[in-house]
Parts: C-alpha cells; sequence; structure tokens
C-alpha cells in the first residue's frame, strides 16, 4: 500500500489516544521549517548558492557570474536536478559543489549561504537572513508581460512563489530601461527603485566585440567548421501545444537560400521538448539541447526568432535580427500580452514564410535594414559588457563585510 501520510500514536494526560495525520508534503514543509531555524544560529558561509531555471545544468545569467566566482576562488553550491550529469561535465570547477535540487541538503546551503542568485522565482526559500544577499538575474529583456502584469496567466500557486521572492530580492539585474521599468512594476517593487541594478546583462559580457572569442567549444559541440556561417532559428514557445505548430517552417527551404558555407541552427525553448523539430538535412543541426543559447547567439551571423526576448540578446551582439509572426493575433490573443507594440521593433518583421524567404533573396545584404541605435538609445539598452564585473563587486563586498551594497 502506497504511504502518503505519517500516523502519530500519543496519549494525553487524561489517557486518551489521538492520532494525528500528517500529509508526506506538510511534514517536509515542517522539517525544513525547523531546519531554517535551527541554521539561523550557525554562522553565514563565504558562499553563493547558485541555480539556473529550477535545477537545470549552469546556464543564462547565474552561469557567467559562476564563471567569474570560480576565477576568483570563491566556493560555490549548484542545486541541480541531475546531480551525475552536472559532475561529469563540470567536474573540474575546482571551487564548486552541486547539490540536490529542493533536497534537504539545498534547504540547508540556502540557509547558511551568504550570497543567494537566482534566474527565476524560488518555490521554497527558507527565511532570509540579515547579511544574506539575494540577487535575482531574471532571465532576458522582457517582452513579453510578465508576473504581476500578466497575473490573469499565471495560477495562484506561482504569484505566491513570486511574490515571496520579491520580498526577499536585495537585486534584480537589468539591460534597459524596458526591463527596469517592467520589473518595478511587475516585481512588486514600485517603491524598490534602489533595487534595481541597471547595468547590463552578465549574458551579453560575451558579445564584447574588443575581445577575441574562440569558438572551438561550440564548433566541436555542434559538428561545424571554424568556416561555417550560421543562421539560429530560435522562437519562443506557445502556452497552447497545439499553438506550437506555428514554430515549424520548411527549412530545407529555408537553408537553401544560402549557399554552402551556411548552416542552420535550430534552439528550441526549454519548454518545447527538443525532438519537436526533426530533420535529417546535413546542414541543419538541432541544437535545442546545447547549452548556453547566447554561445550560439554569438557565433551566428543571422537569428530568426517570433517572440523570444533573444532578439534583444542578438541586437546587443549586432546580429542580423529576422521576425517571422505567422500567428500573431493568434499568439497575442491566447498567450500574453507585450509591453511594446509588435509591429514597432526594430526588426525586418514577416507575416508569412514566403514573404522572409523574398526578402532573404533580395534585402538579407541591405545593413539598413538591421539599423537599431535609434532603438537602442531609445530604450537605453547597455552595451558596456561589464555586468558580471560590476555584480562581483557587489558580491566581494558583501563577503568582505564592507557593508556596502552597490557598485554604482
Amino acid at each position: 500500500m502506497e504511504v502518503n501520510s505519517l500516523e502519530i500514536l500519543s496519549f494525553t494526560r487524561f489517557g486518551l489516544r489521538l492520532k494525528l495525520h500528517m500529509n508526506i508534503k506538510n511534514l517536509k514543509k515542517l522539517v525544513k521549517v525547523i531546519i531554517s531555524v535551527i541554521a539561523r544560529v550557525m554562522p553565514l558561509k563565504k558562499q553563493i548558492i547558485f541555480s539556473n531555471f529550477y535545477g537545470k545544468l549552469p546556464g543564462d545569467n547565474p552561469y557567467y557570474i559562476w564563471k567569474w566566482a570560480e576565477k576568483h576562488k570563491i566556493k560555490s553550491i549548484w542545486l541541480v536536478n541531475d546531480l551525475e550529469a552536472a559532475r561529469k561535465k563540470y567536474g573540474d570547477y575546482s571551487f564548486t559543489e552541486f547539490v540536490k535540487y529542493r533536497g534537504i541538503r539545498a534547504f540547508m546551503a540556502l540557509s547558511t549561504s551568504q550570497i543567494w542568485v537566482d534566474n527565476v522565482r524560488k518555490p521554497w526559500i527558507p527565511l532570509k537572513r540579515t547579511n544574506q544577499l539575494y540577487i535575482q538575474t531574471w532571465h532576458g529583456e522582457p517582452l513579453k508581460q510578465i508576473e504581476k502584469d500578466a497575473i490573469s496567466s499565471l495560477d495562484n500557486l506561482y504569484l505566491q512563489w513570486a511574490k515571496n521572492d520579491s520580498q526577499a530580492l536585495d537585486y534584480v539585474i537589468s539591460g534597459s530601461d524596458l526591463s527596469a521599468n517592467a520589473f518595478l512594476n511587475s516585481f512588486w517593487l514600485e517603491s524598490g527603485k534602489e533595487k534595481i541594478l541597471q547595468i547590463g546583462e552578465p549574458r551579453w559580457d560575451l558579445f564584447n566585440r574588443t575581445k577575441v572569442t574562440d569558438y572551438s567549444a561550440i564548433n566541436s559541440a555542434l559538428g561545424l567548421s571554424s568556416d561555417d556561417k550560421v543562421i539560429l532559428y530560435m522562437p519562443t514557445f506557445r502556452d497552447s501545444k497545439m499553438d506550437n505548430e506555428a514554430i515549424k517552417l520548411d527549412f530545407d527551404k529555408l537553408i537553401s537560400l544560402f549557399d554552402s558555407s551556411y548552416k542552420l541552427i535550430l534552439r528550441l525553448h526549454p519548454n518545447i521538448s527538443p525532438t519537436f523539430l526533426n530533420t535529417d538535412n546535413p546542414r541543419i543541426v538541432n541544437a535545442s539541447q546545447f547549452g548556453n543559447p547566447q554561445d550560439i547567439i554569438a557565433r551566428s551571423e543571422v537569428m530568426i526568432t517570433d517572440y523570444s526576448s533573444s532578439m534583444f540578446d542578438a541586437m546587443i551582439a549586432n546580429k542580423k535580427v529576422i521576425l517571422l509572426a505567422k500567428d500573431l493575433d493568434r499568439y497575442l490573443n491566447n498567450n500574453r500580452k507585450l509591453y511594446l507594440e509588435y509591429r514597432a521593433l526594430p526588426f525586418p518583421k514577416f507575416y508569412s514564410e514566403n514573404e522572409m524567404q523574398s526578402f532573404i533573396e533580395n534585402q538579407l545584404n541591405n545593413e539598413k535594414n538591421f539599423d537599431y541605435s535609434g532603438f537602442i538609445r531609445q530604450h537605453r539598452f547597455i552595451q558596456e559588457y561589464q555586468a558580471t564585473e560590476r555584480i562581483g563587486q557587489v558580491i566581494l563586498d558583501r563577503l568582505n563585510n564592507t557593508g556596502k551594497k552597490k557598485c554604482i
């Protein structure tokens, strides 16, 4: 018989037997509360605890802060679902320990680590201590409305997580006025402007064109030669699985529009199965399970997307961005509302494959079609490529107990 409750027998002073049925889920909550209370008398450790998309392997903005911490020999703990995969892939990182996401050890580590870094809401969180610092990096400049602004699209449990998370965070990282303004309202921070660190995103730092980037590891992972040019197709997901059919294109036709030096890389959103798009064309690579998409953006010449905020990453990287919105009206009606008018975005936009194909054949080499300078100025996108170092200084200030909070 499946055990889903704990029966405790006890006797009162009057000799009456009582039965207390405690749900296992509630028992775990009780254990976490007890651990949190006990941990508050333990000294904080000079270490950083990282998480990425609810326990996925290291990635996104936290990944680049972690690389900085490793370089500075600061102890790090990563909360991951797949311990074996993490240890196999990152076993040579001397100052890092991997701990099971949402386990008791993870909860204890959160209770005793001086720095927290995450890119999504924490669904469970211990009582934050006075000298702990929580940096919320988020996961991109939002085009789609999020959190409080998308309250009708989110369930009540998630909204409670989000509110608890906002109460605990010390800083949220922003790369533009677009995200700063969105975070102030959607994160319930209307009176907390000092919590917005508008310094750029750590994942943008690798787009610094003054530095030479070695792409040999990416080439090896994706089966590319150093001479290959890359078109990246990176659509977002739809809330309805049926609507995701819109991301399927005539990929054979698309790659045929480019000369033989080009390869088409498919990178699906993490919420979509990596096997959703299948192709046996040797010029097409499904890289949906590849690590950080920013690495592929940096390696590419052209990016095609629809409603993904990754368009802003490619813009910061100065890539040619093409938007294909075959289902715009349906998307706006069935999914999230947008912070910006879609048709006002600074990229070439098309609403059918035929239109996009014609543009690629006739207009792709016209650089005037890819001038984003006015949009970047209007929304004050940060292109200093120093976000990781500046966040690192915030962390060092806290670890060294200087009492400082900001580096700007």
